[in-house]
């Protein structure tokens, strides 16, 4: 690796930084959170992604994300045997949504970045990709089917735009077509802006939350059967394509391994605000999990460097 815990740490720590920041202002942009969340699930997301898949590989391509949609598929059958047990403490559909979105591109990118520097980014979007893929879809309609039925619900999914982002960027790459080095660097203040933007929606949204509004016992099970579950998935994946596909280097591992320690994506905190429904439990959640993660990244990378792996 390149980098170390203080490397991620000076990368990471601005990232809440920018939450704490939104939070305090929140009261008095109420509007903020719903428009930050269109311009990226529409504009900046989309384009980040055309840019990274065309600067990745093409082995990644073809393995990364089909391992990371199955993750995250397979994330919301723990988090449907939790909400058995939970009752009507915490809405079923947001909790499925939150054991299945990872913040990969938010939290992730900066990480990666400050481990093995800016080419490895395209490994995490290549996992963003797979995880977004499943969260854009089928999770936001299990989302909003909730408060739109499930008619408008389905079109509102199938025009989400990263699938699209996504098929366009592959068709360019099969096609020869590469990313020109004059864009590295706008390409890049759209990867740190994307980061930044995301983690102000957390803090914008934080500031609609009241003392009392969230039960701590509910929200401390949450996401410690989250965690279990996803570092259990995750090896299992890692495995499997260890064992029978054999792509992925190293460095490539101990990135999918992090993911595991991530925390809930700021896209549940998106498309609630997009939808204006269960604001207030998706940004406690999010904020509470990336406290979480931030400890967890940092011990896992402390551990990784105590070992000498090398990226």
């Amino acid at each position: 690796m390149n980098g170390g815990v203080g490397d991620v740490l000076t990368q990471v720590l601005p990232l809440f930084g920018v939450i704490l920041l939104a939070w305090g202002g929140g009261r008095w942009l109420p509007w903020a959170s719903k428009l930050i969340s269109a311009l990226l699930v529409y504009g900046l997301i989309p384009l980040l992604v055309i840019d990274k898949v065309l600067r990745a590989e093409p082995a990644e391509l073809a393995v990364i994300p089909p391992m990371m949609f199955v993750v995250a598929a397979l994330m919301a059958l723990p988090a449907h045997w939790l909400s058995k047990r939970h009752g009507d403490d915490f809405d079923p559909q947001l909790l499925s949504a939150s054991f299945s979105f990872f913040n990969v591109a938010f939290f992730g990118m900066p990480v990666a970045s400050a481990l093995f520097g800016e080419a490895a980014v395209s490994t995490i979007i290549c996992a963003f990709v797979g995880t977004a893929l499943y969260g854009d879809t089928i999770g936001y309609y299990r989302v909003a089917r909730t408060k739109e039925g499930r008619a408008k619900a389905a079109s509102k999914a199938l025009r989400i735009p990263l699938f699209y982002a996504f098929v366009v960027a592959v068709i360019l790459k099969l096609s020869g077509v590469q990313a020109p080095q004059s864009l590295r660097g706008p390409a890049d203040m759209v990867s740190t802006l994307v980061s930044i933007l995301g983690m102000a929606v957390i803090g914008f949204n934080l500031a609609k939350v009241k003392t009392g509004e969230t039960n701590g016992r509910v929200l401390v099970r949450i996401l410690a059967v989250r965690q279990v579950s996803a570092v259990v998935l995750v090896a299992a994946a890692l495995a499997i394509e260890a064992l029978f596909v054999g792509v992925l280097g190293q460095r490539e591992q101990i990135l999918i391994g992090l993911i595991a320690l991530f925390p809930i994506a700021a896209n549940v905190s998106l498309f609630a605000s997009l939808l204006g429904t269960r604001e207030k439990e998706a940004a406690t959640l999010i904020a509470l999990s990336s406290v979480v993660a931030l400890i967890l990244v940092t011990a896992a990378i402390g551990l990784l460097g105590l070992v000498g792996l090398q990226g």
